[in-house]
């Protein structure tokens, strides 16, 4: 609500407060406030119209009634407000001709801080593209949406910054604060925007902590690990990350061979907001079938000048009666400033965090003939000491696995506008991750307390992701712009993994229990011998270059009969160099020596240089106020070289790829509250490193089993339809319908090639493995429906409550050669994918609640030998937090309050699925600790 500065109802607040989006700032009178932008941002609604109400009374009190009304925030000093009086307004207007007409007469202007944020100031300091302080600017559209960041234009511009409106605001201003919502774009292709306003009151440790919150994400990694997103169900390079809207060096999957990005080694900290490119417009890479998640990192041009500090302690506290409560921490530091007149904006930021997750498993090997089905083999799961029911030819294992993190994150940057409108801009990044995981087990056959072996796992991870890039943005004329850009990105992991055994008849003395592990979790007594060693090196570095020029053409667009025509073409060259070492040991003949590994120690060492060379054209045209039209084609050229050595014997491929990709995406109001937005997009899956590299790996993907890449696959393609609605609601909510379809050809599939892998001599009888590779099988459809809800529940008079939420019904078809038919569901795709929450705030005590509520369904995958689904529970998340005046804030929250816990169930076969000869049922259960957390934060 607006106030007076001398209000009894709500105290006034300071401008730096408002940093960062911490809720803090004003946080005393406010819901959430999205991080307050020193650079001009472009007016989401301003095109909109609504219809307005305001009837004569007082200046701030119009504003106030505006604000609720059109559902967005307007700050003003009490000052400029007082003593004014506005007019009457009623009828339908814009957001911008209703401010124009309540300012106007008070000799006041309005500039825009964000998406939902207006600032209201006298003329006066309304600045000119050069700087200079105009008499009086209207604020029209061409002088609002600028080149600036912003957040639906991300990748149609080069990301620079416009410091012209980077003013200084009043140092003192009254808020009216709305409950936080995503954010309306403008952008024609279908996007979902949040800021970090969303996400931080449940403080999420990792971006992929936060997105859990975000509609159609799935994660079918281990429970409580959120590391490799699934957009619409669909992980493993289906969904494309990028930070900063460009692609990042990685080294996803178990053993670092796939495209995919690890989001849970990026700091939520760093988060300025999240887009969820649905489908994808010419200029950005074509990667992405299911869909793109960018995540955009703070930086100097959305911050306000000053400084912020978090501090957090983290008690992970038990899920399994008798194990131990952890605790860990974390802290953070931020500043952003300015110099030489404004024309200079710079930010650091800095943090630090510890992340622990201790699951424990259980899992048994059931003879099916003893069960009418698997759900019953899934009831019979011994969860609990001593309910075990294994009988002969059966196994019961229990297993308890730690994983410890330290994650370090620094980013800077650093813009320069020069007084002919040119910007420069420096920006980088570093994120280590430190990760020790210990797996401890005790394997139990043919009788609940027959055990047979001991076993252990260490690992040890040390990761670095790294970035640097400069870019300038050149105003050749004044309807013309030159945008360049260089990158480097590098990723460096190191995975050392030592594995531990010990049978049961060599063990001195009583033999460990079920009971006795359940208080220890741990076989660390019994010293288990080392076994096997391996070592996986991946140095992983890409060189990037842009250039792109956008012009305004005005004579087409007078030809056309059009409102305006923009044309944007430009190059992308991708140089990238990654070479990986695996390294196995055996300790037959003693410690082995890493530093000197023999030629039969190296499981394979390989070099890979993969160079792409992008152009792409794109034309908007804006056909009318209510119509926008986005027409693009993006070409993308990929040559590949891959050398290498493995099992003595080198090995090279080469091959070259050439996509044309088209795109078209259009954005029609229909109505006042009803905007339609239709797309077509065709999108690639280029084929994971380990899919194409000619060289066999031994022990996958079972024992005794081979696996050989093949350089001939062709990249998975997709013809891809959004069609969607979103609806205004009022107070400033608003609620999204889409429906998407995928046409997938060249689906590449793991194929058994037969008994032609190890060979075992297990007493005389001789084990052969199966020998894999990789090949395209076929085609698949991927289609379904997204829901999406974020609003204040201001037409239930609560405007101090907010609810979201969202639904997604996922689907798929596959043709899949190891059932041998189609109409397979996608390996690890759940049936749907949903989240719910509210919060409320209860201002004059300055103490605001909420809770958050995920689910995703059951999910299957088939292999060769066996059907594999998987059950997830739900995941509860909550948050109480209070005020200290106008600058910290105390928050109190919780994850996985309901112990969540992932239930496995797989069919193995002996012999291919297709010959029906069924011969286990495998039940395992994980569950994780729940994560109790006490943050403080504070701006300056």
């Amino acid at each position: 609500m607006i106030q007076g500065r001398n209000s009894m109802q709500q105290p006034s607040c300071r401008l730096k407060p408002l940093a960062y989006g911490a809720a803090l700032g004003c946080a005393a009178m406010m819901t959430a406030l999205p991080a307050a932008s020193v650079q001009a941002q472009p007016v989401r609604q301003k095109d909109i119209d609504r219809d307005i109400d305001i009837a004569a009374k007082p200046l701030d009190a119009a504003l106030n009634d505006l604000a609720q009304q059109v559902g967005t925030q307007i700050v003003i000093d009490s000052d400029d407000a007082r003593g004014h009086r506005s007019r009457p307004l009623k009828g339908v207007y814009t957001v911008g001709e209703a401010l124009d007409m309540l300012l106007t007469p008070a000799g006041l202007s309005y500039r825009y801080l964000n998406d939902r944020t207006i600032a209201v100031v006298p003329n006066s300091q309304v600045p000119e593209a050069g700087g200079k302080s105009p008499a009086r600017r209207k604020p029209a559209p061409e002088a609002l949406e600028t080149d600036s960041d912003i957040p639906d234009r991300s990748f149609r511009r080069e990301r620079f910054s416009t410091i012209a409106a980077a003013d200084r605001l009043p140092e003192e201003i009254i808020v009216s604060a709305s409950v936080p919502t995503r954010n309306r774009t403008r952008s024609i292709a279908p996007e979902l925007v949040y800021d970090n306003t969303f996400f931080q009151r449940f403080e999420p440790l990792s971006v992929g902590d936060a997105l859990k919150r975000v509609p159609g994400i799935s994660f079918s990694t281990d429970v409580g690990e959120f590391d490799d997103p699934g957009f619409r169900g669909l992980a493993n390079g289906f969904t494309q990350i990028l930070i900063n809207g460009k692609p990042v060096t990685s080294a996803g999957g178990p053993d670092g061979t796939s495209r995919s990005v690890f989001v849970d080694r990026i700091p939520a900290e760093l988060i300025e907001r999240i887009e969820v490119i649905r489908s994808p417009s010419a200029n950005i890479d074509s990667q992405g079938i299911a869909g793109t998640i960018n995540i955009v990192l703070k930086e100097g041009a959305s911050l306000p000048e000053g400084g912020y500090v978090r501090g957090t302690g983290i008690l992970y506290t038990p899920s399994v009666s008798g194990n131990d409560s952890r605790f860990r921490g974390g802290g953070a530091v931020g500043y952003a400033g300015k110099a030489l007149d404004d024309r200079l904006i710079y930010s650091l930021n800095a943090n630090v965090q510890q992340r622990f997750n201790n699951k424990f498993t259980v899992q048994e090997v059931f003879d099916p003939d003893n069960f009418a089905n698997v759900d019953a083999a899934i009831d019979a799961l011994g969860i609990r000491d001593g309910t075990s029911i294994i009988s002969d030819g059966e196994e019961r294992t229990i297993q308890n696995d730690v994983r410890d993190n330290t994650d370090i994150a620094l980013s800077g940057d650093m813009t320069y506008r020069s007084e002919a409108g040119h910007v420069f801009e420096v920006s980088a990044f570093f994120i280590n991750t430190d990760r020790e995981e210990r797996e401890d087990e005790l394997v139990f056959e043919d009788a609940p307390d027959n055990l047979v072996a001991v076993t252990a796992q260490e690992a040890d991870f040390d990761q670095e992701n790294y970035g640097l890039s400069a870019a300038a943005s050149f105003e050749l004329s004044a309807t013309t712009r030159l945008n360049v850009r260089a990158a480097l990105n590098r990723f460096d992991n190191r995975i050392e993994e030592t594995d531990f055994e010990l049978d049961a008849e060599d063990i001195d003395g009583p033999l460990p229990t079920e009971t006795a592990f359940r208080d220890s979790f741990t076989v660390a007594p019994f010293n288990p011998d080392p076994d096997e060693l391996e070592i996986f090196d991946i140095d992983d570095q890409e060189w990037q270059l842009s250039a792109g020029i956008e012009s305004e053409l005005s004579g087409l667009a007078k030809a056309f009969g059009v409102d305006a025509v923009t044309l944007e073409t430009g190059v992308q060259v991708r140089l990238r160099d990654r070479d990986s070492a695996l390294q196995v040991f055996g300790f037959d003949d003693g410690v082995p020596d890493i530093d000197n590994p023999e030629p039969s120690d190296l499981g394979g060492v390989f070099s890979l240089q993969e160079n792409r060379y992008d152009g792409y054209v794109l034309v908007d045209w804006q056909v009318s106020d209510r119509m926008s039209l986005e027409t693009g084609a993006r070409f993308e050229y990929t040559e590949t070289d891959q050398d290498g050595f493995a099992d003595g014997a080198a090995v090279s491929a080469t091959s070259d790829d050439f996509d044309f990709n088209p795109s078209a995406h259009l954005r029609y109001r229909l109505a006042n509250a009803v905007t339609l937005r239709a797309s077509y997009a065709r999108t690639v899956r280029r084929p994971d490193f380990n899919e194409r590299i000619p060289f066999l790996l031994d022990d996958q993907p079972d024992d005794l089993d081979t696996i050989t890449g093949n350089p001939d696959l062709e990249f998975e393609t997709s013809n891809g339809f959004d069609l969607g609605f979103e609806f205004d609601l009022p107070g400033g909510g608003v609620f999204g319908v889409n429906g998407f379809y995928r046409d997938i050809s060249n689906l590449i599939q793991l194929i058994n090639l037969g008994a032609n892998g190890e060979i075992e001599d297990d007493d005389g009888d001789l084990i052969v493995g199966d020998a894999f590779t990789f090949e395209n099988v076929g085609d698949a459809e991927v289609y379904g429906i997204e829901f999406d809800v974020s609003t204040p529940l201001t037409f239930l008079n609560l405007p101090d409550t907010g609810l979201f939420g969202n639904f997604t019904l996922l689907r798929s078809s596959a043709d899949n050669a190891f059932a041998g038919t189609d109409g397979v569901r996608l390996n690890d795709q759940p049936r749907y994918v949903y989240n719910v929450g509210m919060t409320h705030s209860f201002r004059p005590q300055g103490v605001t609640l909420g809770f958050s509520y995920q689910k995703q369904g059951r999910s299957r995958a088939t292999f060769f030998d066996e059907f594999e689904e998987t059950r997830f529970s739900a995941n509860l998340e909550a948050f109480v937090e209070k005020r200290l005046g106008d600058s910290m804030v105390v928050r109190l929250s919780g994850n996985n309050l309901l112990d969540a816990n992932t239930i496995q169930a797989e069919q193995g076969f002996d012999g291919p699925i297709t010959g029906g000869d069924l011969d286990n049922f495998e039940i395992e259960r994980e569950t994780a600790q729940p994560r109790v957390q006490l943050t403080f934060r504070a701006v300056f």
